[in-house]
């Protein structure tokens, strides 16, 4: 690779140590630059970490890799390791006013399956050539599923394709080209990931440490400075690294915390509306006699999946299940998030109680930080108010959502400012 001097004497800083962060940190360095990584927790990965307990590895909430997505196709290019399987549930199920019901999955069970009446099953079919053809831009998920004219059920099972598909509860507001897109994503498969997502992590880190990139966690971003051409991150303690630029990879809200003065932040940090969870992700002994390995609910925005079953996540006969509910944009926190999240696992998996070893309760988390709005187009990755700051994550850029939508805005945040500093170059040596 040529690197022009213009990069190798530049000097850039990122703040934030997630996929985004990581991601460009490994870009940036490749081509020749000075990196910086600043994260405020004491580990890397934002909510890509897994926690091992006992032999079982815990993702937070449950985290898919898109085959057909951003994500998978940047981990190939830079050379990081995946190991996992394609997921393919046996039987998988529907939640329907209370009880399961066999999710139309091949021909046979659309057939024969309990859930579909006859006129439903060839609704099903047709939804299924509109999701092939997609939508265009401009409408919400809504309005596409209102022209479309479902019947009930066969709309419940496109809005719980969407959720699953999407992690957002959402359809009047969600773009419906991007999520039919989204869509199409899941139906060409998922990866359940070996030892979780923090073994991502874990090869992004390495790969960013070969490049040369210098990491350092534990250490909170207190403000961005922009002094002309230039940046200078102020970490909470007192530190200051000046820089030619500054990527800041994480949600609209933290970055435009951190810069006050850049109104293009504090405006879409007021837009953005983002998907949260709630999720229960149980250790297990082993899977109870008879129990489903996966069930989504229609009626009700719920999520049930045996992740363990393609993924090695726990010891010997072990399981590793994950349960979520999707939750509306102004949902709040119930009390009793968890019980519900149980009496789906006692539909699912009758017994699993005296079979549990450890769980992880999550209330309220982020999924991503900014679902895709029909009326408005997420950020681009250049500031137009702020030179030399660039911004990157699941609300940023115009490809794929969560994780994907994080890796493709971080590889163009890098080039950009890529192509800052050759233009930079560019009129040093022309002057």
């Amino acid at each position: 690779m040529t690197v022009s001097s213009s990069i190798s004497s530049a000097k850039i800083n990122i703040a934030g140590g997630g996929i985004a962060g990581l991601i460009a940190a490994i870009e940036l360095a490749r081509a020749g630059a000075k990196v910086a990584l600043f994260e405020q927790a004491a580990e890397l990965g934002g909510r890509a970490r897994t926690r091992k307990v006992d032999g079982f590895f815990l993702n937070q909430g449950p985290h898919a890799l898109y085959i057909r997505g951003a994500f998978l196709r940047e981990l190939k290019r830079l050379g990081i390791p995946v190991s996992g399987q394609k997921t393919r549930p046996t039987e998988p199920q529907v939640i329907w006013q209370g009880g399961l019901h066999r999710l139309p999955d091949s021909l046979a069970s659309l057939v024969t399956g309990s859930f579909f009446s006859l006129p439903d099953r060839l609704d099903f079919a047709r939804s299924q050539k509109a999701l092939a053809d997609g939508a265009t831009a401009g409408q919400s998920f809504e309005q596409w599923l209102d022209s479309q004219a479902f019947s009930p059920p066969v709309r419940a099972t496109m809005e719980g394709i969407a959720r699953v598909a999407s992690y957002a509860n959402a359809p009047a507001v969600v773009d419906a080209k991007a999520t039919l897109e989204q869509m199409q994503r899941g139906v060409a498969g998922v990866l359940y990931l070996d030892g979780g997502w923090s073994s991502l992590v874990d090869g992004l880190r390495d790969a960013a440490v070969g490049a040369g990139v210098e990491i350092r966690t534990g250490a909170a971003v207190g403000r961005i400075a922009v002094e002309g051409l230039r940046t200078r991150v102020v970490l909470a303690d007192g530190g200051e690294h000046a820089a030619d630029a500054t990527l800041l990879a994480m949600g609209p809200k933290e970055a435009a915390a951190l810069a006050p003065n850049v109104q293009s932040l504090a405006a879409w940090a007021g837009e953005a509306i983002p998907a949260r969870a709630n999720a229960l992700d149980l250790a297990l002994e082993r899977m109870p006699e008879g129990a489903k390995e996966f069930a989504l609910g229609l009626d009700v925005p719920i999520y049930f999946s045996l992740h363990s079953k393609a993924a090695r996540l726990a010891p010997g006969a072990g399981a590793v299940v994950h349960i979520a509910r999707y939750m509306a944009p102004d949902e709040a926190v119930r009390p009793d998030a968890m019980e519900e999240l149980e009496a789906v696992a006692d539909l699912a998996m009758p017994g699993w109680r005296k079979l549990e070893k450890k769980r992880q309760t999550l209330r309220g988390i982020t999924v991503a930080h900014g679902v895709v709005r029909w009326d408005s187009a997420r950020p681009g990755v250049v500031l137009p108010d702020a030179p030399g700051v660039f911004i990157a994550g699941d609300w940023v850029g115009e490809e794929g959502m969560i994780s994907d939508a994080s890796a493709a805005s971080a590889v163009q945040a890098a080039r950009a400012i890529v192509a800052m500093l050759e233009r930079r170059g560019a009129s040093r040596s022309a002057a």
